[in-house]
């Protein structure tokens, strides 16, 4: 039987060569259509009664895992020159694409009472622009005169205060998210250069787009060993390159 099979490869060899390549190109051209999937599947079944109270937390409250946090700790924040160029970095931070919206010290706001309309108005705590010394020390005043922000943008005890940057969803759950993400931290860390000060990223967002590019670069890694390996073992048995 087997002396059979090799007399009709040995007989039909370059059909079969030829056979072999051509799937082989077509394989490899409906592989290279492969993508990363960036959605992580559920831990648990849809029917449990803790996901579902979970999804109804979300479809209340919103979505939830698209937040990335941005923290510092430093004692020379509210200097001039560094105030500035981290209302730069807030502002730069919003513009880039997929970044729904940042919450930081410089964008804080304080509600301030309309008598004429008897109305709240919702008035930003530090003016837009280039501040001088003179309004910032009058803006950091009131910053720190409302309890709301204590401990949500700040901790007065460390001298720690936080960004947060809201990501669009549909991007975090596409390749798109790692460009997002590294001009995000591009962006900080020539803040962080420039003035001295470390600074500390964290939130899904990251976590899940670090881990991504992990595996992705595991995978490539361990095809690579792979070719390497059946490459030995051919060698080995054939004894012929």
């Amino acid at each position: 039987m087997w002396g059979n099979v090799a007399r009709f490869i040995l007989r039909n060899r370059w059909t079969l060569l030829i056979l072999l390549i051509a799937a082989t190109i077509f394989m490899g051209f409906h592989a290279s259509k492969v993508e990363l999937s960036y959605e992580f599947s559920r831990a648990i079944p849809t029917d449990n009664p803790k996901y579902q109270e979970y999804q109804q937390f979300r479809q209340q409250f919103g979505e939830d895992g698209n937040m990335l946090v941005i923290g510092l700790k430093s004692d020379k924040l509210f200097s001039l020159k560094v105030f500035n160029d981290y209302t730069k970095l807030a502002n730069d931070l919003k513009k880039t694409t997929a970044v729904e919206d940042v919450l930081s010290i410089p964008g804080a706001t304080n509600l301030m009472k309309d008598t004429a309309s008897e109305k709240l108005l919702a008035v930003p705590v530090f003016p837009p622009g280039q501040l001088s010394q003179t309004q910032l020390d009058s803006s950091t005043a009131v910053f720190f005169s409302l309890p709301f922000y204590q401990g949500l943008l700040y901790n007065p005890e460390t001298n720690a205060y936080l960004m947060a940057l809201r990501i669009n969803k549909d991007v975090l759950n596409s390749k798109k998210r790692n460009k997002v993400v590294e001009s995000i931290t591009e962006k900080s860390e020539a803040f962080s250069k420039k003035h001295g000060i470390e600074l500390h990223y964290s939130g899904l967002p990251l976590i899940r787009t670090n881990m991504a590019t992990r595996i992705a670069n595991e995978m490539q890694w361990f095809l690579f060993g792979s070719i390497i390996l059946s490459a030995i073992i051919l060698l080995v048995f054939f004894r012929s390159f």
